[in-house]
């Protein structure tokens, strides 16, 4: 019992709170805001320039923070989020706050007061207009503040040379769609500045600001006198893929290393051809994840669609070499000796650089026949087995060679520049 009445107490105590009546400081500040607000907005005409003071110019400084990024990477979109500062001087909204109780600050309702007409001229969503919503001004005697949060698409035309570790650099462009540079402009100190991602509160999983810059352009048309103004903002993002070093570089070493085996494994061997072909697939797999992982739209082929397109040719090529080099080992040619210009060429100074000793001691130098006068150590085997076995070996040899430094070539071109 002692509990519930302690409750009610104190219910009943806020409540006597609640409808208290307020204080005379409050009382007052909300009348002289009333009253500064009734004056100001009686004669106002919010379609009207403020009053001009500066050669007849109404100058509004531009600035904004950006806070959020994400890219719809299938129609090249960027959507922001950013906070934008717009100031102005507007004469007709001067009071002095010692006549108002030392009030110096008072709200306005967007649509209250004139604002700047600022608009995104790329904007990527061409039916949204109004990029700032409904918020409100800041009035100190005169100067206005309008700090509006603004979501913006843009487009952005991507270049995936680079792709996956590319960095992307999108634009903005701000200007005021129906006044020119004399009526409105719009300024920045030094009208340039870098631009930093310290502000960025939402975080993207798949791109990374590095920066940007917003600078003020002066555009003049040619028979038009008057100048327009546009600020540009420029930011510079890259693509955050610690998975695509798993997905798609490690499955390139991958196939050039099996591609590899094929001239690892004994000419006579036929798996040699179905290693070749486990690459051929493996490289045709790849190929078409990235034409899945790959965005359609862009302005060049990436460098590792490239470097596969070019391993398949290489593959390609591997495998009909170890078909040729497995055919050249059997069947009836055997018969017959290769010419004999050849077996001394692979049987000199070649058959070193290319390691063919285990070759050329089990092949004469004769083409076996009466004619020539020549003995062998050995009689004559009916079949030239060896002598073409060194030609396979030494073909072989000259396709490892090729293949490698096709490779390193491709993977400096390539990759290097990445």
């Amino acid at each position: 019992m002692g509990g519930m009445r302690w409750v009610l107490s104190l219910g009943a105590l806020l409540t006597a709170i609640a409808f208290l009546p307020p204080a005379a400081a409050d009382t007052d500040w909300w009348n002289f805001n009333e009253k500064i607000r009734n004056e100001v907005l009686r004669n106002y005409d919010k379609n009207t320039l403020p009053q001009r003071t500066h050669n007849g110019t109404t100058q509004v400084y531009f600035d904004l923070w950006l806070r959020g990024l994400w890219f719809d990477e299938t129609s090249q979109v960027l959507h922001l989020n950013l906070w934008l500062f717009m100031i102005w001087r507007d004469s007709r909204i001067l009071w002095d706050p010692k006549d108002y109780g030392g009030l110096d600050e008072v709200h306005f309702s967007h649509d209250e007061l004139w604002t700047p007409d600022i608009t995104v001229y790329n904007n990527a969503d061409i039916t949204e207009i109004n990029h700032y919503g409904q918020t409100h001004l800041l009035v100190f005697s005169g100067l206005v503040y309008w700090f509006p949060p603004a979501h913006i698409s843009v487009e952005c035309p991507m270049d995936l040379s680079h792709w996956p570790y590319d960095t992307q650099t999108c634009h903005i462009y701000f200007g005021s769609w129906t006044t020119h540079g004399w009526q409105v402009e719009l300024s920045y100190p030094n009208f340039t500045k870098a631009l930093s991602n310290r502000y960025n509160l939402k975080t993207s999983s798949h791109w990374r600001v590095n920066g940007g810059t917003l600078q003020r352009l002066d555009f003049r048309y040619q028979n038009v006198p008057e100048p327009y103004f546009v600020m540009h903002a420029a930011f510079s993002i890259t693509r955050i893929s610690p998975t695509f070093s798993s997905t798609v570089v490690v499955p390139a070493c991958v196939v050039s290393v099996i591609t590899l085996v094929q001239f690892l494994l004994p000419l006579t061997h036929a798996k040699r051809v179905m290693v070749g072909c486990i690459a051929l697939l493996l490289t045709q797999l790849q190929l078409l994840y990235l034409a899945h992982a790959i965005p359609l739209l862009g302005t060049s082929v990436p460098i590792i669609v490239k470097f596969y397109g070019q391993t398949l040719g290489v593959v390609v090529v591997s495998v009909v070499v170890c078909g040729g080099l497995l055919r050249l080992t059997q069947g009836p040619h055997l018969n017959y000796p290769p010419p004999l210009l050849l077996k001394k060429f692979l049987t000199g100074p070649f058959a070193r650089l290319l390691f063919l000793h285990d070759y050329t001691h089990k092949v004469g130098l004769s083409e076996g026949g009466a004619e020539d006068g020549e003995v062998l150590e050995e009689a004559r085997p009916t079949s030239y087995f060896h002598e073409w076995l060194l030609v396979a070996a030494a073909i072989d040899r000259i396709a490892a060679f090729i293949f490698v430094a096709t490779f390193i070539i491709t993977l400096i071109a390539y990759v290097a520049p990445i």
